[in-house]
């Protein structure tokens, strides 16, 4: 019995002190003040209205837009070298010499040249032949008006001077192929240029159609621009485009866009110019910017407003102390912009940052802009 006496007066002194204990607690809290949380120091930057010109910044490599690879009509071996990489050359300039090599169909150089004489002397000899039948044939004409000559004489002077001229004919297109046979031997320059490469030396033996002299033309000349794939689409032949190479600029417009992608997953795009930009050699490398997307009239914000996601994009309006997420649709980016359509309105404040601060946002949250930007 005194056992379950001291067992009850310990139970009641727990109880006791557990309920002080609780309002002691909830005494603690009331006095607390509840503390906001911080707000977020956040750049801003603002909504405006106006014209959208996209950039795409690339390089181009700067090359004659009239070249050619001037090869081998023959086979032979290389006897003279008349011009080397670097010399300027006209139109028609013998490049290098070839003759023939020992049992080649088309004989030594030699061989031709003493055919084209031959026949040359031959085609002479036949065109006055030829014009004493004429001759011949033409007082025989005369005569037999006056009945001086039979009918039959007639007929003989005249199939004497048809047989010379088909005789005349066969001459002058047998020289006409040895003159152009004889040609092959002497490479020439196709249009005026620069010797861009030499792929011979003296003494080389080459074939048909093989690559000889390589000849360039500076101007014209184009920039050519590699872009990539993604991009080749947005553009067009007659775009704008500013060259650039340390504070100089010259301005542009696209000549070409080459309609394919390379296994590299780029295309290409080239810049006609009439001559190399600031004075650069054929080869250097030059900044191209592209002008595309052009959108007139369209609301702009900084790019690093935007927060692009698998299905939506959004940006923040700053309002007062806090932010109120606005969905957007991006119509086009370039740089450090972006044309969007959404419900926004000029001088809008919008907060900067990088994706992982722009997901920390949602309606409500407290920030503190640091710097607005016009």
């Amino acid at each position: 019995m005194r056992r379950r006496i001291i067992l009850g007066v310990i139970l009641l002194l727990v109880l006791v002190g557990a309920v002080r204990l609780v309002r002691m607690r909830k005494q603690q809290l009331m006095s607390q003040r509840v503390i906001a949380p911080a707000a977020l120091t956040v750049a801003t930057g603002v909504v405006t209205r106006g014209d959208f010109q996209g950039r795409l910044v690339c390089y181009g490599v700067i090359e004659s837009d009239r070249r050619a690879e001037v090869r081998a009509r023959t086979g032979g071996q290389v006897s003279g070298i008349l011009a080397r990489e670097g010399d300027a050359v006209e139109a028609g300039r013998p490049l290098l010499e070839m003759d023939g090599t020992a049992g080649a169909p088309s004989g030594s150089r030699a061989a031709v040249a003493t055919a084209v004489a031959n026949l040359e002397r031959s085609v002479a000899g036949m065109e006055r032949t030829v014009a004493n039948l004429k001759a011949t044939l033409d007082n025989d004409r005369m005569l037999h008006e006056h009945d001086a000559v039979s009918a039959q004489q007639l007929e003989s002077s005249e199939n004497r001077w048809q047989e010379a001229r088909i005789q005349l004919a066969g001459l002058r297109s047998e020289l006409a192929a040895q003159r152009r046979q004889l040609s092959y031997f002497t490479v020439t320059a196709p249009f005026d240029g620069v010797v861009a490469a030499l792929h011979v030396e003296l003494g080389d033996v080459v074939t048909p159609n093989q690559p000889l002299v390589k000849v360039e033309n500076a101007s014209p000349c184009r920039v050519r621009v590699t872009v990539a794939a993604a991009d080749l689409g947005r553009v067009r032949a007659g775009d704008p485009a500013t060259l650039v190479l340390g504070g100089k600029t010259q301005q542009a417009r696209v000549g070409r866009v080459h309609p394919s992608a390379g296994p590299s997953g780029t295309g290409t795009v080239d810049i006609l110019l009439d001559e190399p930009p600031f004075g650069l050699p054929l080869g250097a490398a030059v900044e191209v910017r592209l002008t595309v997307d052009s959108l007139p009239n369209v609301l702009l914000v900084p790019a690093a407003a935007v927060l692009t996601g698998a299905h939506a994009s959004r940006v923040h309006v700053v309002q007062a102390d806090t932010v109120r997420v606005v969905p957007v649709e991006v119509l086009a980016r370039s740089g450090e912009q972006a044309a969007v359509a959404g419900n926004l309105a000029p001088r809008d404040v919008l907060v900067l940052g990088s994706d992982s601060l722009l997901m920390r946002l949602a309606d409500g949250v407290r920030v503190a802009p640091r710097k607005v930007s016009p």
